[in-house]
Order: structure tokens, then C-alpha cells, then sequence
């Protein structure tokens, strides 16, 4: 069955105040909730240094989305466009150049072949700026070498990969280098150790920005194994801090679901429902909740207004299809599985969806099955 969440529709009026009437006071333009990641590339780059958080933070943009308005967008960067290679096998195409890549908010520096950045005067002038600027820095294994380079370690403490704790310490000397830590945050900059340890520290700061629950989604997600260390775990905010009240209720039925407590997941999703019943991708989460219960019917009932939206009506359809299948009523689930192919629903994997399971038996959704490819 399709997993596929809607947004929230918002609804803006324009309010012009009355002869004698106070203006409104202007209001700051919203803050944009999508972060920009650049994942930093160059020849020579150690594929998991940047994979590795890569992963992490695709991820964690949607298991900490808003609505349709993804966590995070990640892309890379290198000095140019032009295809490079890490650990002499993998060829890379970057997306982006130093000279038009988006402004990041997070900037994910790997190791690898770190002299090939260090020798570079622009590419580091690049690196330099863009580490203050964001919001956040991120170094794994030697890319740590680069901000050490820059000064912007000086004062701090920091880690790298345990083979090159020396030669930072020496390229960085007013830094506190330390041994044996996994990684180490400062706030602004968050250094880690080698390879797979710049895994725990981009969960590290997803569970800081978007809280435990959504960095534990992405580690099972990965299933990756992910323990952080005990003092760090009363620091995490459990829901997203970075959700509005409205949006973390969201959060909360999507706990109260997982943890098997439909009922509470029903009421939190219908209570919000009252508030905007045109939002889809709620009326998507509380059919899901509904089919967890066995109440079918219910579900179908909320899948006809997530049918409503024209971006989710093709999903919403063939969800309905798989729902009737699990009613063993046959008829409707083909009927609604033609109308979720008319829509332009397409996806192999309905030929070995379990929920259609009934259907397939019919000789009738043979006829489907083509089309679905």
C-alpha cells in the first residue's frame, strides 16, 4: 500500500484596514522550514565520508517534513561541474560548482584526499565562507583538516580520523584535539572521526534540529545502529523543535499510531481535521490508522478526501483498491485499481503488493497488470 503524505493547505486573505483603522502591524517573511545541505565533493573524496550523511540527511527530509515541505535538500558541490572520483573507482557527476551552488544552511565537509581542497586557494576561500555563513558545519574524518586550515577550529574542540589527530592538532594548534571521541559538537561546528562515525554525527545533528523521534526513524530507516551517548540523550528534543504546536500534535498521533495506541492516533488525527479538513496528507495518516485497526470502511471513507487532492488523487485510489482487496470484495478493488491506472498510477511492486493479494487471484486484474508496469 502506498505510503505517500499530502500537505497542509494554507489559506492567505488579504486584509486592507478601514479609513481610521490602524494599519496591521508587517509581519517578518516566513522563515523558509527546508534546510539546504551541500555535501561537499572533490577527487579523491572517501565515498562513505560523504554517502554516509548523505543518506542521513535524504532521509531525515522526509521523516521530518512538514506537510510536502521536505527537512532538508540536499545536493553536492564541488569545484566544478566537472565528473571527479572517489577511492579510484566511483565516478561522480557533481550538481553544482562553488560558483552557483544554492547558499547552504548545513555544510557536510568529508575526507578523503583532503590535500587536494588545502592546495586549492579558492576552493578553500569557498570552504572558509560558506563554514561561517551557515548555520551549521559539519566535518567528517579529515575534512576537519579544511576549517583547522581556515582558523575556524581555533579555541575549539574537535576530532578527526584517528590516523590524522597529529597532523590536525599541528595544522589547527590553538584547537583542542581529541582522541577517541566519535564526534564532538561546538554548536556552529560539529567535527567527527573517520568514515562511519560521520554517520552518528549528522544523526547527532538531525536529533538536534528535528529531535530523537525523527533521527531514530532515519537510523531504523537505515538500520543503522545508532546508541548516542548518554548525556546527549536528555538533550534532544523527543518531537521536531522545529514544527510549529499544530505541527508536532502531527508528530505526536503519528507516536500514538506507532505505538499501537490507534484509538489516541484517531481522535489527535480527527481533532486536527476540524481545524483544516482539506488537509490530505492528515486524512492519508488517519486512513493508514484505520486500516491498522481493521476498520476498513473508515478508511475508504478517508481515502476519498485525500481523492479530493489532484496530487495525491492517483496513490489515494490505488489505496482504496488495496483496501477493498483486504475486504475481499473484489469488484470494487478492481474497479478503483482502474481508476488509480487512469489517473496515472503506475508502480510494479502492486504485482506483489500483499494487500492485493485477492485481487491477483482474479482473473480480471490481469488485464491491470500491464499497465501498473
Amino acid at each position: 500500500m502506498s505510503k505517500v503524505l499530502g500537505m497542509a493547505l494554507v489559506f492567505v486573505s488579504l486584509f486592507v484596514p478601514a479609513r481610521g483603522e490602524a494599519a496591521p502591524e508587517t509581519k517578518a517573511p516566513r522563515k523558509p522550514y527546508t534546510r539546504n545541505v551541500a555535501i561537499v565533493l572533490y577527487e579523491g573524496v572517501e565515498v562513505l565520508d560523504f554517502s554516509g550523511p548523505s543518506e542521513v540527511f535524504q532521509a531525515a527530509g522526509g521523516f521530518g517534513a512538514s506537510g510536502q515541505e521536505r527537512a532538508f535538500k540536499v545536493y553536492t558541490v564541488a569545484r566544478t561541474k566537472a565528473p571527479l572520483t572517489s577511492q579510484h573507482f566511483i565516478k561522480v557527476l557533481p550538481e553544482y560548482s562553488i560558483e552557483d551552488a544554492p547558499k547552504p544552511d548545513i555544510v557536510v565537509i568529508p575526507g578523503g584526499s583532503t590535500q587536494v581542497v588545502l592546495e586549492d586557494a579558492e576552493f578553500m576561500k569557498w570552504i572558509s565562507k560558506t563554514a561561517k555563513d551557515s548555520e551549521l558545519a559539519l566535518t567528517v574524518c579529515t575534512g576537519a583538516m579544511t576549517l583547522g586550515k581556515a582558523g575556524l577550529l581555533d579555541g575549539l574542540d574537535a576530532t578527526t580520523y584517528y590516523g590524522a589527530i597529529d597532523n590536525l592538532q599541528k595544522m589547527a594548534p590553538a584547537a583542542r584535539v581529541h582522541r577517541g571521541r566519535r564526534f564532538i559538537d561546538n554548536g556552529h561546528i560539529v567535527t567527527t572521526a573517520g568514515v562511519s562515525a560521520g554517520i552518528d554525527g549528522s544523526l547527532h545533528v538531525v536529533a538536534r534540529l528535528l529531535g530523537r523521534r525523527v533521527a531514530d526513524q532515519t537510523a531504523q530507516y537505515m538500520e543503522y545502529k545508532w546508541t548516542p551517548e548518554s548525556y546527549l540523550q536528555t538533550e534532544y528534543a523527543y518531537l521536531n523543535p522545529s514544527l510549529d504546536e499544530r505541527g508536532r500534535a502531527i508528530q505526536q498521533a503519528s507516536v500514538q499510531a506507532q505505538d499501537k495506541n490507534w484509538t489516541a492516533a484517531v481522535e489527535t488525527y480527527r481533532e486536527l481535521l476540524k481545524e483544516q479538513p482539506a488537509d490530505a496528507g492528515l486524512w492519508n495518516a488517519l486512513a493508514q490508522t484505520l486500516v491498522a485497526m481493521k476498520d476498513y470502511d473508515g478508511a475508504i471513507e478517508a481515502y476519498t478526501h485525500v481523492a479530493e487532492s489532484k496530487e495525491q488523487r492517483a496513490g489515494a485510489l490505488y489505496n482504496t483498491a488495496c483496501v477493498y482487496s483486504l475486504k475481499s470484495d473484489n469488484d470494487r478493488a478492481l474497479e478503483y485499481l482502474g481508476k488509480a491506472v487512469d489517473a496515472g498510477f503506475k508502480g510494479a511492486w502492486a504485482l506483489s503488493d500483499p494487500d492485493l493479494e485477492n485481487v491477483r487471484k482474479d482473473s480480471r486484474f490481469q488485464k491491470l497488470a500491464a499497465r501498473l508496469r
